[in-house]
């Protein structure tokens, strides 16, 4: 019986990443300023080449917007029942192996 590999959401170990770091912070294991370098370090670019970071006062979502940074909601992904690929909600099929995709209710 084959395991189906699913793909990491890259925005997800990144929040995993922040949370990891933020108990470490509270710990007093980090120091502010390596707990703020360590979270820049978590940056996200996304399929469409927009760059991503988590806010380490709040850990919020920031998308950079020319040159300003702007609070927004990450991409939604739709994982695929086959092969475990994560897709981008705007998608119907995986583009990974071409399964129907199933949308929550």
């Amino acid at each position: 019986m084959s395991e189906i590999k699913t793909a990491v959401d890259p925005f997800e170990r990144a929040e995993r990443g922040y949370r990891e770091l933020a108990a470490r912070r509270r710990a007093k294991e980090l120091d502010v300023r390596e707990f703020r370098a360590a979270v820049r370090r978590l940056a996200v670019t996304d399929s469409e080449g927009r760059e991503w970071v988590l806010g380490p006062e709040n850990g919020l979502w920031y998308r950079r917007d020319r040159d300003r940074w702007v609070e927004a909601e990450p991409p939604k992904r739709l994982v695929c029942p086959t092969c475990g690929h994560h897709n981008l909600g705007r998608h119907s099929f995986c583009v990974e192996c071409g399964a129907k995709l199933v949308r929550p209710i």
